[in-house]
Protein backbone atom coordinates (compact mmCIF):
# COMPACT_ATOMS: atom_id res chain seq x y z
CA UNK A 1 0.00 0.00 0.00
CA UNK A 2 3.11 2.31 0.85
CA UNK A 3 4.36 1.47 -2.65
CA UNK A 4 1.43 2.73 -4.38
CA UNK A 5 1.02 6.02 -2.19
CA UNK A 6 4.68 6.82 -3.15
CA UNK A 7 3.83 6.71 -7.22
CA UNK A 8 0.92 8.39 -6.90
CA UNK A 9 2.06 11.17 -4.55
CA UNK A 10 5.63 11.10 -5.50
CA UNK A 11 7.68 13.99 -3.95
CA UNK A 12 4.64 14.78 -1.81
CA UNK A 13 5.57 11.76 0.44
CA UNK A 14 8.36 11.58 2.56
CA UNK A 15 8.96 8.48 5.19
CA UNK A 16 11.68 11.09 7.05
CA UNK A 17 9.10 11.42 10.00
CA UNK A 18 9.92 15.25 11.34
CA UNK A 19 7.75 16.32 14.14
CA UNK A 20 8.05 19.88 13.58
CA UNK A 21 7.16 19.80 9.41
CA UNK A 22 3.44 21.12 9.96
CA UNK A 23 3.13 21.09 6.16
CA UNK A 24 2.03 17.63 6.29
CA UNK A 25 -0.09 14.92 7.92
CA UNK A 26 1.17 12.38 9.54
CA UNK A 27 0.54 8.70 9.30
CA UNK A 28 2.12 5.49 10.77
CA UNK A 29 1.22 2.12 9.14
CA UNK A 30 0.29 -1.30 11.25
CA UNK A 31 4.02 -2.28 11.06
CA UNK A 32 5.19 0.90 12.02
CA UNK A 33 6.43 2.72 9.45
CA UNK A 34 5.81 6.08 9.28
CA UNK A 35 4.86 8.73 6.32
CA UNK A 36 3.93 12.69 6.02
CA UNK A 37 2.22 13.84 2.93
CA UNK A 38 2.04 17.26 1.83
CA UNK A 39 -1.28 19.37 2.68
CA UNK A 40 -1.73 20.58 -0.62
CA UNK A 41 -1.52 17.43 -2.30
CA UNK A 42 -4.63 16.08 -0.62
CA UNK A 43 -8.29 16.43 -1.33
CA UNK A 44 -10.76 16.03 1.68
CA UNK A 45 -11.68 12.51 0.44
CA UNK A 46 -8.15 11.36 0.51
CA UNK A 47 -7.57 12.77 3.70
CA UNK A 48 -10.23 11.18 5.36
CA UNK A 49 -10.16 7.93 3.11
CA UNK A 50 -5.97 8.33 5.18
CA UNK A 51 -7.45 8.62 8.18
CA UNK A 52 -9.17 5.12 7.99
CA UNK A 53 -6.55 3.09 6.41
CA UNK A 54 -3.81 4.40 8.85
CA UNK A 55 -3.37 5.68 12.23
CA UNK A 56 -2.86 9.10 11.95
CA UNK A 57 0.15 11.19 13.70
CA UNK A 58 -0.60 14.37 15.92
CA UNK A 59 2.66 16.55 15.21
CA UNK A 60 2.22 17.82 18.36
CA UNK A 61 3.05 14.49 20.02
CA UNK A 62 6.55 15.54 21.74
CA UNK A 63 4.87 18.61 23.08
CA UNK A 64 2.24 17.22 24.42
CA UNK A 65 4.32 14.01 26.33
CA UNK A 66 5.48 16.94 28.81
CA UNK A 67 6.51 14.47 31.37
CA UNK A 68 9.71 12.91 31.06
CA UNK A 69 8.18 9.26 31.67
CA UNK A 70 5.41 9.89 28.64
CA UNK A 71 8.43 11.18 26.83
CA UNK A 72 10.72 7.92 27.15
CA UNK A 73 7.11 5.79 26.61
CA UNK A 74 6.79 7.32 23.38
CA UNK A 75 10.02 7.15 22.21
CA UNK A 76 10.23 3.05 23.01
CA UNK A 77 7.05 2.40 21.56
CA UNK A 78 6.96 4.30 18.61
CA UNK A 79 10.46 5.17 17.73
CA UNK A 80 13.46 3.64 17.08
CA UNK A 81 14.69 3.85 21.02
CA UNK A 82 16.10 0.56 22.72
CA UNK A 83 16.50 2.23 25.54
CA UNK A 84 13.66 1.01 27.89
CA UNK A 85 11.89 3.80 29.90
CA UNK A 86 12.96 4.64 33.50
CA UNK A 87 9.97 3.56 35.44
CA UNK A 88 11.17 3.08 38.90
CA UNK A 89 10.53 -0.51 40.78
CA UNK A 90 8.00 -1.90 37.23
CA UNK A 91 8.46 -5.51 36.31
CA UNK A 92 5.14 -6.28 34.28
CA UNK A 93 3.07 -3.99 32.41
CA UNK A 94 -0.28 -4.49 30.91
CA UNK A 95 -2.22 -2.10 28.24
CA UNK A 96 -5.75 -1.26 28.00
CA UNK A 97 -7.28 -0.16 24.58
CA UNK A 98 -10.10 1.97 24.08
CA UNK A 99 -12.51 2.77 21.17
CA UNK A 100 -14.78 5.51 21.10
CA UNK A 101 -17.55 5.90 18.38
CA UNK A 102 -16.96 9.68 18.15
CA UNK A 103 -14.77 12.18 19.82
CA UNK A 104 -14.80 13.57 22.60
CA UNK A 105 -14.79 17.33 23.54
CA UNK A 106 -13.27 17.68 26.48
CA UNK A 107 -10.61 14.69 26.06
CA UNK A 108 -8.59 16.28 29.38
CA UNK A 109 -11.51 15.54 31.76
CA UNK A 110 -11.68 11.93 29.97
CA UNK A 111 -7.96 11.73 31.03
CA UNK A 112 -8.47 12.32 34.14
CA UNK A 113 -11.57 10.19 34.64
CA UNK A 114 -9.06 7.64 33.38
CA UNK A 115 -6.24 8.54 35.81
CA UNK A 116 -8.43 8.64 38.57
CA UNK A 117 -9.94 4.98 37.90
CA UNK A 118 -6.55 2.95 37.35
CA UNK A 119 -4.08 5.15 39.65
CA UNK A 120 -1.43 7.15 37.70
CA UNK A 121 -1.99 5.25 34.52
CA UNK A 122 -0.60 6.93 31.19
CA UNK A 123 -2.63 7.19 28.37
CA UNK A 124 -1.56 7.78 24.67
CA UNK A 125 -3.96 8.81 21.89
CA UNK A 126 -3.48 6.63 18.73
CA UNK A 127 -5.97 8.49 16.91
CA UNK A 128 -9.15 10.87 17.81
CA UNK A 129 -11.63 8.03 18.76
CA UNK A 130 -9.25 5.63 20.23
CA UNK A 131 -6.17 4.91 22.39
CA UNK A 132 -4.06 2.76 24.79
CA UNK A 133 -3.28 2.92 28.46
CA UNK A 134 -0.62 1.65 30.14
CA UNK A 135 -0.48 0.00 33.43
CA UNK A 136 2.92 0.18 35.16
CA UNK A 137 1.64 -1.88 37.78
CA UNK A 138 -0.94 -4.23 37.02
CA UNK A 139 -2.85 -6.77 38.99
CA UNK A 140 -2.30 -10.37 38.14
CA UNK A 141 -5.46 -11.23 36.90
CA UNK A 142 -7.50 -7.81 36.47
CA UNK A 143 -11.17 -8.51 36.15
CA UNK A 144 -13.38 -8.02 33.31
CA UNK A 145 -15.81 -6.58 35.78
CA UNK A 146 -13.51 -3.78 37.47
CA UNK A 147 -12.95 -2.47 33.90
CA UNK A 148 -16.53 -2.63 32.45
CA UNK A 149 -17.43 -0.95 35.58
CA UNK A 150 -14.63 2.34 34.45
CA UNK A 151 -15.95 2.39 31.18
CA UNK A 152 -19.84 2.38 32.41
CA UNK A 153 -19.24 5.48 34.26
CA UNK A 154 -17.40 6.65 31.34
CA UNK A 155 -19.97 6.29 29.40
CA UNK A 156 -22.23 7.86 31.58
CA UNK A 157 -19.68 10.73 32.26
CA UNK A 158 -18.86 11.94 28.64
CA UNK A 159 -21.84 10.25 26.66
CA UNK A 160 -19.76 8.46 24.16
CA UNK A 161 -19.84 4.76 23.19
CA UNK A 162 -16.76 3.14 24.56
CA UNK A 163 -15.75 -0.52 23.79
CA UNK A 164 -12.66 -1.63 25.75
CA UNK A 165 -9.90 -4.44 25.59
CA UNK A 166 -7.51 -5.88 28.30
CA UNK A 167 -4.22 -6.82 26.83
CA UNK A 168 -1.73 -9.87 28.36
CA UNK A 169 0.55 -9.75 31.05
CA UNK A 170 3.94 -8.63 29.89
CA UNK A 171 7.64 -8.61 31.46
CA UNK A 172 8.74 -5.19 31.81
CA UNK A 173 11.85 -5.92 29.28
CA UNK A 174 12.90 -4.56 25.59
CA UNK A 175 10.89 -7.42 24.27
CA UNK A 176 7.85 -5.53 25.16
CA UNK A 177 7.93 -2.96 21.93
CA UNK A 178 7.51 -6.04 20.08
CA UNK A 179 5.06 -7.57 21.81
CA UNK A 180 2.96 -4.30 21.93
CA UNK A 181 3.22 -4.02 18.24
CA UNK A 182 1.19 -7.29 17.71
CA UNK A 183 -1.02 -6.56 20.55
CA UNK A 184 -2.07 -3.29 18.92
CA UNK A 185 -2.64 -5.09 15.45
CA UNK A 186 -5.08 -8.40 17.08
CA UNK A 187 -6.69 -5.54 19.30
CA UNK A 188 -7.44 -3.84 15.95
CA UNK A 189 -8.92 -7.30 14.30
CA UNK A 190 -10.89 -8.11 17.61
CA UNK A 191 -12.29 -4.53 17.38
CA UNK A 192 -13.50 -4.66 14.07
CA UNK A 193 -15.03 -8.21 14.76
CA UNK A 194 -18.47 -9.25 15.95
CA UNK A 195 -18.14 -8.88 18.77
CA UNK A 196 -20.39 -6.55 20.76
CA UNK A 197 -19.23 -6.57 24.43
CA UNK A 198 -18.27 -3.84 26.25
CA UNK A 199 -15.34 -5.23 27.08
CA UNK A 200 -13.46 -8.07 25.84
CA UNK A 201 -9.82 -9.38 26.79
CA UNK A 202 -7.24 -10.29 24.37
CA UNK A 203 -7.98 -13.75 25.56
CA UNK A 204 -11.51 -14.14 24.75
CA UNK A 205 -10.94 -12.29 21.53
CA UNK A 206 -8.03 -14.95 20.31
CA UNK A 207 -9.21 -16.80 18.28
CA UNK A 208 -10.92 -14.52 15.62
CA UNK A 209 -7.61 -13.64 15.50
CA UNK A 210 -6.82 -16.96 14.34
CA UNK A 211 -9.81 -16.96 11.97
CA UNK A 212 -9.44 -13.70 10.15
CA UNK A 213 -5.88 -12.80 10.45
CA UNK A 214 -3.81 -16.12 10.62
CA UNK A 215 -0.84 -14.83 9.45
CA UNK A 216 -0.37 -12.34 12.38
CA UNK A 217 -0.58 -15.54 14.67
CA UNK A 218 2.91 -16.00 15.50
CA UNK A 219 5.01 -17.06 18.90
CA UNK A 220 5.74 -13.65 19.29
CA UNK A 221 2.54 -12.90 20.00
CA UNK A 222 2.20 -14.59 23.66
CA UNK A 223 3.59 -13.53 26.79
CA UNK A 224 6.76 -14.55 27.64
CA UNK A 225 5.25 -15.62 31.45
CA UNK A 226 2.38 -17.74 29.14
CA UNK A 227 5.75 -19.34 27.36
CA UNK A 228 8.10 -19.92 30.57
CA UNK A 229 4.97 -21.07 32.32
CA UNK A 230 4.13 -23.90 29.83
CA UNK A 231 7.17 -24.74 28.91
CA UNK A 232 7.64 -26.44 32.56
CA UNK A 233 7.08 -29.96 32.30
CA UNK A 234 4.85 -30.01 35.66
CA UNK A 235 2.85 -27.17 34.82
CA UNK A 236 2.09 -28.00 31.20
CA UNK A 237 0.92 -31.46 32.34
CA UNK A 238 -1.39 -29.77 35.32
CA UNK A 239 -2.58 -27.92 32.17
CA UNK A 240 -3.38 -30.38 29.51
CA UNK A 241 -5.04 -32.87 32.22
CA UNK A 242 -6.72 -29.77 33.80
CA UNK A 243 -8.39 -29.15 30.43
CA UNK A 244 -9.21 -32.99 29.38
CA UNK A 245 -11.13 -32.96 32.40
CA UNK A 246 -13.93 -29.95 32.30
CA UNK A 247 -11.75 -27.41 34.16
CA UNK A 248 -12.97 -29.95 37.13
CA UNK A 249 -10.28 -29.64 39.92
CA UNK A 250 -11.45 -32.81 42.21
CA UNK A 251 -11.13 -35.12 39.02
CA UNK A 252 -7.79 -34.09 37.93
CA UNK A 253 -6.48 -34.13 40.97
CA UNK A 254 -7.75 -37.45 41.03
CA UNK A 255 -6.24 -38.65 37.96
CA UNK A 256 -2.74 -36.74 38.79
CA UNK A 257 -2.58 -38.89 41.95
CA UNK A 258 -2.16 -35.45 44.33
CA UNK A 259 -3.93 -33.53 46.72
CA UNK A 260 -6.58 -31.09 45.63
CA UNK A 261 -4.57 -28.25 47.73
CA UNK A 262 -1.50 -29.10 45.57
CA UNK A 263 -3.21 -29.21 42.37
CA UNK A 264 -4.96 -25.68 43.47
CA UNK A 265 -1.07 -24.01 44.46
CA UNK A 266 -0.24 -24.93 41.04
CA UNK A 267 -3.48 -23.17 39.21
CA UNK A 268 -2.95 -20.33 41.29
CA UNK A 269 1.06 -20.46 40.74
CA UNK A 270 -0.27 -19.99 36.85
CA UNK A 271 -2.87 -17.51 37.06
CA UNK A 272 -0.59 -15.59 39.55
CA UNK A 273 2.20 -15.76 36.70
CA UNK A 274 0.71 -15.31 33.75
CA UNK A 275 -2.13 -13.02 34.94
CA UNK A 276 -4.73 -15.85 33.09
CA UNK A 277 -7.41 -17.02 35.17
CA UNK A 278 -7.83 -20.62 33.67
CA UNK A 279 -10.87 -21.58 35.83
CA UNK A 280 -12.85 -19.70 33.06
CA UNK A 281 -13.86 -21.62 29.90
CA UNK A 282 -12.78 -18.82 27.66
CA UNK A 283 -9.10 -18.34 29.19
CA UNK A 284 -8.57 -21.95 29.28
CA UNK A 285 -9.44 -22.32 25.38
CA UNK A 286 -7.19 -19.29 24.72
CA UNK A 287 -4.26 -21.33 27.01
CA UNK A 288 -4.68 -24.76 24.87
CA UNK A 289 -4.52 -23.12 21.64
CA UNK A 290 -1.50 -21.51 22.24
CA UNK A 291 -0.52 -24.74 23.76
CA UNK A 292 -0.63 -26.29 20.01
CA UNK A 293 0.45 -23.19 17.95
CA UNK A 294 3.89 -23.31 20.45
CA UNK A 295 4.26 -27.10 19.41
CA UNK A 296 3.48 -26.84 16.50
CA UNK A 297 5.75 -23.80 15.70
CA UNK A 298 8.70 -25.96 17.83
CA UNK A 299 8.73 -22.97 20.18
CA UNK A 300 7.82 -25.46 22.93
CA UNK A 301 11.09 -26.98 25.07
CA UNK A 302 9.95 -28.78 27.83
CA UNK A 303 12.05 -28.61 30.54
CA UNK A 304 13.29 -31.32 33.28
CA UNK A 305 11.91 -33.88 31.68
Amino acid sequence: MLEKLKRYFQTSLTEQFNSNDRKRYWFQTDDGQTFGISKTALSDEELNLLNHLFTPIDCQADSKYSSRIKQEWHEFLYKHSNTLPQSSGVETVRFFYFFLRTPLEDPNSFEEAIIGGFGQPLLFWQSRTHGFIIDQQPQDAFTKMEFNQLIDTLISDFFVDIHGYIGQLNKFDLSLKEKFSYECQCIEVIHHGANQERVTTFYEGFPHVLIESPSLVDQHIFSDYLVESIQEQEMLQTLQVFFQNNLNASLTAKKLYIHRNSLQYRLDKFIEKTGIDIRSFSNATFVTLAILLLKKNNTLIVHGA
